[in-house]
């Protein structure tokens, strides 16, 4: 058996690949530095004589030795990992250049051309983001309760739209997209409903992805932009990406299992 694992910020995610080649994927709460202990936590329910390498990768992987109990230990660079498992989930050819958007906690852009990896731009704005605002504006970092309290909102109640600010058009955007985000909430005596706040919260990151992510296609002349990590599953969240990718004429992909693209990615490496 082969393992891979992803240190991220807010989650740590586990895959494991039998001697079948079939996957299996756990993940658990980022609550400490990795550490040569709890990596054998993790692995407690696998007996090392069956455990051909460990592949780590994200946060300080980099402090792990290049063993524990015989066994051997790859490092991954997160870059790489990201890149080549985002890019690998997408089932796009080869030959077709894309910006790789892991989007976490934070965000980050990576351009997957020729077979390389590079970093290109990101933004403090993710899944971390969505988290801190609604624990201050909603009393909850439950994603499922955000996701539900979201789906019932409207970001038109938080955001002044374009249609608010100025009297015609602007280019292709239609008067619906937002001008500035919460900007209605310092301008009206009413008070917007949680509803609203989570549609308004969701609004802010997703448009902040998506236009960085655009930018960032833009200027490397790439059409295919891929969306992996956790955040992306929050359905208001990715229908901002899209849309803000239709605008631009950029084609948004959003593959299964992108939660662990990371953690695909260092195992594919470990493998070559």
């Amino acid at each position: 058996m082969k393992v891979a694992i992803d240190f991220g910020i807010t989650v740590t995610d586990i895959l494991k690949k039998d001697a079948n080649g079939d996957l299996i994927h756990n993940s658990m709460l980022s609550k400490e530095i990795p550490s040569e202990k709890l990596i054998k936590e993790i692995l407690k329910d696998i007996n090392s004589s069956e455990l051909e390498s460990i592949s780590l990768t994200g946060g300080h992987h980099a402090i792990i030795g290049d063993a524990i109990d015989k066994v051997k230990v790859k490092h991954v660079n997160e870059v790489e990992a990201i890149g080549k498992g985002g890019f690998h989930l997408s089932k796009l050819s080869s030959e077709i250049p894309a910006i790789i958007v892991s989007a976490g906690s934070g965000t980050a852009c990576i351009l997957a051309k020729d077979g390389e990896y590079i970093h290109c731009s990101g933004t403090g704005v993710g899944g971390g983001t969505i988290l801190g605002l609604s624990k201050i504006l909603l009393g909850t970092t439950n994603p499922q309760e955000i996701e539900s309290l979201a789906s019932k909102g409207n970001y038109v109640a938080t955001d002044l739209i374009l249609g608010d600010v100025v009297s015609g058009p602007i280019g292709l955007l239609p008067p619906d997209i937002t001008a500035v985000n919460f900007g209605k909430i310092a301008k009206t005596s009413n008070e917007p409903s949680k509803e609203d706040l989570a549609a308004g919260i969701m609004n802010l990151v997703g448009q902040t992805i998506a236009r960085i992510a655009t930018s960032v296609a833009m200027a490397f002349e790439v059409k295919d932009i891929v969306v992996v990590g956790r955040t992306p599953k929050f359905e208001l969240l990715k229908n901002s990406i899209e849309t803000a990718a239709s605008l631009s004429s950029f084609n948004p992909h959003f593959p299964e299992n992108a939660e662990y693209a990371s953690a695909i990615g260092a195992l594919l490496i470990s493998e070559q």
